[in-house]
């Protein structure tokens, strides 16, 4: 196969992952529960418990959490192996966080910070949100 051509089909198949990935996430989603913290965070672990109850809205460039609006949102999916990642990328070790061995991260880029910043995908029902140094689950409403 050709370069240019192996390229041109490699930028289609990732351009559909990540649409792919976009429509899983879309929906009004509940946080249920504070699953674990950074040593080092943005909240306290009470402000961080108020959380619960409260509604995450993703829509196709549109994200809202909280005080957080993120709009014209972009989004960046990979994926990674869970333990070794999570202990790589934020240095603590993840047992309480119920993740795949390969996670999907979707990474929430907006035009100014917000506090969203990673999205992960524990099936199509569940998420964990990372926000200000918490991991957030959150379930689908219907």
């Amino acid at each position: 196969m050709k370069p240019a051509l192996f390229f041109s089909a490699l930028l289609l198949s990732l351009a559909a992952h990540a649409q792919q990935a976009d429509h899983k996430l879309v929906g009004t989603w509940k946080i249920t529960a504070v699953l674990d913290s950074q040593d080092t965070t943005s909240l306290s672990n009470e402000d961080a418990a108020k959380l619960v109850g409260k509604t995450l809205l993703i829509e196709s460039q549109h994200v809202r959490f909280d005080d957080a609006d993120c709009k014209n949102a972009s989004f960046k999916v990979a994926r990674h192996r869970f333990y070794s990642y999570f202990i790589k990328q934020y240095n603590f070790e993840p047992k309480h966080l119920p993740l795949p061995d390969y996670v999907q991260e979707v990474t929430v880029e907006c035009a100014s910070p917000v506090g969203i910043n990673f999205i992960y995908l524990r099936d199509r029902n569940q998420i964990v949100l990372f926000w200000e140094g918490f991991f957030l689950n959150a379930a689908r409403q219907k």
